[in-house]
């Protein structure tokens, strides 16, 4: 289920790259040097980070089709701002990608200068790094007070969603556990949710044809 997959995908790579890897480097230069460094790892976990952002897409629709359900418009504003989000945060793994050849490069000096320029420049956060945080923060926020509203989650699954998006887009995920493990219970326990709520008219409509 896109719910649960994308959680899991996401997850893997936030977490992965907290416990595998060192620190985020200060220059591109020592960026790309770890990743140069790390083997095959890194550039695994930014595929499945990459690979996860479908999943969050059908999930991210999934949740606001049930939110619908009850408040429509609320349903429609959170999709909208949380796939915007997802463009973004595509964009921003497209560019973690470019990391990796730039990482075999046998001039990591001048490859870093290129990489700190290309990050520096307003093109490519008004393109990518304003969509993924204005759009997923906002929408998370319209999401998970809708569900919280509506109940049509049980409030703990809203909960964690809300303490994640504290944790993550609020305190930049300083703790020493990482936020992802909050959304992926959450995502869980949103898709049983999901589950339960699809299959009860199937089951109803079986019992008046009895």
């Amino acid at each position: 289920m896109g719910l649960v997959g994308g959680a899991l995908l996401n997850g893997a790579e936030s977490i992965g790259m907290r416990l595998l890897l060192p620190a985020q480097p200060a220059t591109g230069a020592e960026k790309l040097q770890a990743i140069a460094g790390s083997g095959v790892t890194y550039p695994v976990l930014v595929m499945l980070g990459t690979l996860a952002i479908p999943f969050m897409c059908i999930g991210f629709l999934a949740l606001a089709h049930l939110l619908g359900q009850r408040a429509p418009r609320t349903g429609r504003v959170a999709v909208a701002l949380l796939l915007t989000g997802m463009f973004g945060f595509f964009g921003m793994h497209v560019m973690s990608l470019v990391q990796v050849p730039l990482s075999q490069s046998t001039d990591l000096v001048r490859a870093g200068a290129l990489l700190d320029g290309v990050e520096a420049h307003p093109l490519l956060g008004l393109t990518f790094l304003a969509p993924f945080l204005v759009g997923t923060a906002l929408g998370l926020l319209v999401l998970i007070v809708g569900l919280l509203l509506t109940k049509s989650v049980p409030r703990w699954v809203a909960l964690t969603m809300l303490a994640f998006l504290v944790v993550d887009f609020g305190l930049r995920n300083a703790g020493p556990v990482d936020a992802h493990w909050l959304w992926i219970v959450a995502c869980v326990g949103a898709a049983r949710s999901i589950l339960v709520t699809f299959a009860r008219p199937s089951i109803v409509n079986g019992r008046t044809g009895q």
